[in-house]
């Protein structure tokens, strides 16, 4: 059965990209058969992942539009067993349009329900990047998935910002959708020995003790290094501290050792 997860938080900067790319081929790794949906306009990743704007041929753009034809949005990512719609916009006019369009926030649930139940995607993971808002395209995701995974950067700014989207997620989940759940909630950018890190750890552990993963992504020099290579830090350097924390998080998530929590 296929797992649809949407990977949220309304602040920008905090990993969400990243996580996509990374715990994609973790999980590929891991032999399991993913697909990335990138719901956000910014489109980041398909460059990620080194595919050019003139090999894609549709993506999330023309899903909203009602256009879309699975043999031209679905990408090979070019290694392990990913495959990834893009974002396909190019223009402030289509990215003006997506906007206007996610108004019909049902679009993307419809469409994946639709495919899903007809086995046409046959993946064991949907990983859905969401723009960093709470906006039509965010609410969109969380309708169409099944659970949240939420990364939190260490620092003051970003643990502020979660609680809004959990707010959120529970009003999806007591009205358009029962099922969803907070898969968890994960540190990203972490420093060992820094009091900012600390104090986010701990202010995490005490806000969030039961939606905590034990999973945390450090600041590590690979990360960067692999995206200028349009890779997954996996593919870099297994060894990597980054790739070593990204299969943490992948086994976790594949184990289920606790199952997804409700927010309240």
């Amino acid at each position: 059965m296929t797992k649809v997860i949407a990977i949220s938080n309304p602040k920008g900067g905090v990993g969400k990209t990243t996580t996509a790319i990374n715990l994609a081929a973790s999980l590929a790794i891991a032999e399991q058969r993913v697909l990335i949906i990138d719901a956000d306009p910014a489109g980041a990743v398909a460059a990620g992942l080194g595919l050019l704007p003139a090999t894609i041929r549709g993506g999330i753009f023309e899903i909203f539009s009602g256009s879309a034809r699975l043999s031209e949005i679905i990408h090979p990512a070019g290694y392990l067993n990913v495959d990834l719609i893009p974002a396909n916009i190019f223009s402030s006019q289509q990215e003006i349009r997506i906007w206007e369009m996610a108004k019909n926030r049902i679009r993307l649930k419809n469409f994946l329900s639709g495919y899903l139940y007809s086995g046409k995607l046959p993946y064991d993971y949907i990983l859905i990047d969401t723009p960093p808002s709470l906006s039509d395209l965010t609410i969109g995701a969380l309708l169409a998935a099944d659970s949240v995974l939420i990364p939190l950067q260490c620092g003051y700014y970003a643990l502020n910002s979660i609680g809004q989207l959990l707010e959120m997620i529970e009003r999806i989940r007591k009205s358009a959708n029962p099922e969803l759940r907070v898969e968890r909630i994960f540190l990203t950018f972490f420093e060992k020995g820094t009091r900012a890190s600390h104090i986010s750890e701990q202010s995490a552990r005490r806000d969030f003790l039961h939606l905590l993963s034990g999973a945390v992504i450090p600041k590590n020099a690979a990360i960067g290094y692999a995206a200028f290579e349009h890779k997954p830090v996996a593919l870099v350097d297994i060894a990597a501290p980054g790739a070593q924390a990204y299969f943490e998080l992948a086994k976790e998530i594949i184990n289920n050792q606790r199952a997804p929590f409700p927010v309240g």
